[in-house]
């Protein structure tokens, strides 16, 4: 189990002191709500070190926003920090040892709250089928030998969920990737993007995107900007119940206007998509292409001259010859949506 962070210490502390004395109880009766799903995998991957202590309290948040970890008060008559002055080190001693106990009394209680939340990833229910979306970006690896470094990228399929459900307007991310990733912008966005587009006001809904790699691969980080159009398809298909395409793949950023921003890597996600077994993978406008080196040697006299050119050549037929796949390019959302709700 983990240990107390200093600032939960010091919070703690002051409001022992001075201010209401907090403690939580999970709800237990026979008409108990049930425990969302995404909430078991954050609670799993918390407790595995797989992500972060700010994805663990925004869930925490989320219990008690929706009664699902009720919280009581119960103010506590002590003097306040400002009347402590001129107070004799005796009273202070005693002060002082009462804190302790009451610091020990709350540490208990939290390690117990902590021990409880975890159960909840491991209580059996049955699982929510929540609208699903793969998604392509890469990763990158760094070779070296031993005096240089180089870095090139390997593509990545991502399983992106969506749940939503009334709430009070939450736009959440819950993932198993590292920390270092940003899909929370990519999330608040493609929600911009899904009231824009389908009129519907989700003022009064908690969005929940849960990303995890699609073959448990460990990544140490992805491009999670490049998954931002997927969850805008993935989002827009769920509030209107249209089914998606899944030998679609697509790879590109979503813009607050709905158009479709640029990736890197290309090729490398290209390849991912088509190893996947996707039929068709939709790229930005112009981005479908890729870079192919020509060199040629000539020789004078005993020394060999090489000289190389880059040029671009079109992605999809490379793709189709090697997976059987097409790279389209699309400039919108909206043309997105032409191919992921077409069967």
């Amino acid at each position: 189990m983990r240990s107390i962070k200093p600032s939960v210490i010091i919070i703690s502390c002051m409001i022992l002191i001075g201010m209401p004395t907090i403690w939580y109880s999970l709800q237990a009766s026979a008409q108990e709500p049930a425990i969302p799903s995404w909430v078991k995998n954050t609670v799993k991957w918390w407790s595995q070190g797989q992500t972060t202590d700010s994805d663990f309290l925004q869930t925490m948040q989320y219990l008690i926003d929706n009664n699902i970890l009720q919280v009581s008060s119960r103010y506590t008559q002590s003097n306040s920090v400002d009347n402590m002055s001129g107070v004799s080190s005796n009273q202070l001693s005693v002060k002082l040892s009462d804190l302790q106990i009451r610091y020990d009394t709350l540490e208990t209680k939290y390690n117990l709250l902590v021990q409880q939340v975890r159960n909840l990833g491991d209580h059996s229910s049955n699982e929510e089928n929540n609208a699903t979306i793969s998604a392509v970006a890469v990763s990158p690896v760094i070779q070296s030998d031993g005096f240089f470094e180089t870095t090139t990228y390997r593509g990545a399929v991502l399983k992106i969920t969506v749940d939503v459900r009334d709430g009070t307007g939450l736009v959440l991310v819950n993932t198993a990737i590292p920390t270092g990733v940003d899909f929370q912008t990519s999330a608040k966005t493609a929600v911009t993007v899904a009231h824009n587009i389908t009129g519907i006001d989700l003022a009064k809904k908690d969005v929940i995107f849960s990303i995890s790699t699609g073959n448990n691969q460990n990544l140490q980080a992805v491009d999670g900007g490049s998954a931002g159009g997927a969850m805008t398809v993935l989002l827009i298909s769920d509030i209107l119940g249209k089914s998606i395409n899944s030998q679609v793949l697509m790879t590109g950023t979503i813009q607050a206007d709905g158009t479709i921003g640029p990736i890197g890597a290309a090729t490398e996600k290209a390849d991912a998509a088509g190893q996947f077994g996707a039929k068709i993978f939709l790229v930005p406008q112009g981005q479908g292409v890729m870079p192919v080196q020509t060199c040629n040697q000539t020789n004078e006299g005993p020394v060999m001259y090489q000289t190389c050119t880059t040029e671009e050549k079109p992605l999809s037929p490379a793709m189709e010859s090697k997976y059987g796949m097409k790279v389209i390019e699309i400039s919108t959302i909206q043309d997105a949506l032409k191919y992921f709700n077409s069967s």
